[in-house]
């Protein structure tokens, strides 16, 4: 059986320019800009076309922009391809991206909470204070212990941050201690390289940051995931809404193991991989780690069509149509409840049939394809979608699929 994961950037992958590409070819990505700028009361397109390199990399500007740039290529892709994922990851500020297509928090909601974390992060170490280093190496152990010495010898933070892949983890703490760390690693013979950003992250530094965070997510109505997203302080899927105030007030301070959700990724079977957002760290990640995971970026034109040539190879078309459009559609519907029953549960029924069909290798009968519309329709409903808007999305899904004989005969409108 075929499983996608969808990854989430983070922090780092930023440079300026990125996602002029698709905003200036797709109406999708270019209304979730605008979604962005109205949320903020700021330019999103400016910060990420216009900035220099140097105010991009500003933790309050970076956190937002990458998560609309992320948001914006996932809402694009999905709508154009009809492929939503059996999985989706995101690394440190790219979890909130996660959960934001997974549908558990609104995406305006969404920028508004990163631009609000990227704050306080960037106020709780004062500039110069702090550093990260990103090192080369399969012994973390070795690693953990030579922060443990600096530690004690500096009396400064200093602790892995996180565990990116097989060959690499990143330091994070204060200037002495890191710079101590780096000292160490280099009479070992480790390479090592400091990173470009403002703050030390995913270390006891951003202690001061959980409160205030926690205050933010108790704002945000939270709702049930569309498809399961791993938590990177456990390396396993959201049990449900409920866990994600604790979990990413937890992320904070906790080391990202990046690791863990990709040993997660292929323990269930995750045939390949696709990153969005900017640059190709993640990808670059899951080839250091499981190279048998076949990974691509969409950042560029040219990854587009490679993973488009693998999905062409290895889907089925109407039932991955009919859950990319259930997911890409605007939710306008406040109430969590009427959410979970005529979004969540329908969703989940169509997926479910998806995996029946290909396990059992065969596209849907006609009375499938017409109980996926149904729930496909129930979803647009209950999201608020306007009637003119779902005869369009499903003009397109029949046009896309050509399934136009199955439907010939249905009045869709009662369906």
């Amino acid at each position: 059986m075929i499983k996608r994961a969808y990854l989430f950037s983070g922090q780092g992958s930023q440079y300026p320019g990125m996602g002029r590409d698709i905003v200036g070819s797709d109406a999708v990505a270019a209304a979730t800009f605008a979604e962005a700028s109205e949320a903020l009361g700021l330019d999103v397109e400016a910060l990420c076309f216009d900035s220099s390199a140097e105010e991009l990399a500003q933790t309050a500007n970076t956190q937002p922009a990458i998560l609309t740039y992320s948001v914006a290529l996932y809402r694009a892709w999905t709508a154009r391809t009809g492929i939503a994922p059996d999985v989706a990851a995101g690394h440190s500020l790219g979890e909130i991206s996660a959960l934001t297509a997974a549908g558990v928090l609104p995406f305006a909601d969404a920028v508004r909470l990163a631009r609000r974390r990227g704050q306080l992060m960037q106020e709780a170490v004062p500039a110069g204070r702090g550093l990260m280093l990103a090192v080369q190496t399969r012994d973390h152990t070795t690693v953990q212990e030579l922060c443990e010495r600096a530690a004690d010898d500096t009396h400064e933070v200093v602790s892995i941050s996180n565990y990116n892949s097989n060959t690499q983890v990143v330091v994070a703490g204060g200037r002495s201690a890191v710079l101590a760390v780096q000292d160490k690693l280099d009479a070992a013979d480790i390479r090592s390289v400091l990173l470009n950003v403002s703050v030390p992250f995913h270390c006891a530094l951003m202690e001061d940051v959980v409160e205030p965070l926690r205050e933010e997510l108790g704002r945000i109505i939270l709702s049930e995931p569309a498809f399961p997203v791993l938590s990177n302080v456990t390396g396993r899927p959201y049990g449900s809404a409920a866990d994600v105030t604790g979990l990413l007030t937890r992320q904070v301070v906790e080391p990202v193991r990046w690791t863990d959700d990709l040993r997660h990724l292929r323990m269930n079977g995750v045939t390949f991989a696709v990153e969005f957002g900017p640059g190709d760290t993640l990808t670059k990640f899951m080839r250091h780690t499981y190279s048998d995971i076949r990974s691509f970026s969409l950042d560029k034109p040219e990854g587009r069509r490679d993973v488009e040539r693998m999905i062409e190879r290895t889907t089925y078309p109407f039932v991955p149509r009919a859950l990319g459009m259930a997911v890409a559609t605007r939710n306008t519907n406040p109430d969590n409840a009427a959410y979970t029953a005529g979004v969540i549960e329908p969703y989940q029924r169509i997926r479910r049939l998806g995996a029946e069909l290909e396990r059992e290798g065969r596209t849907p009968t006609p009375d499938e394809a017409r109980t996926i519309l149904a729930l496909l329709l129930t979803i647009f409903r209950t999201k608020g979608v306007s009637q003119a808007e779902q005869d369009e999305r499903v003009e397109e899904l029949i046009r896309d699929t050509r399934t136009a004989e199955i439907f010939a005969d249905v009045d869709v409108t009662g369906l």
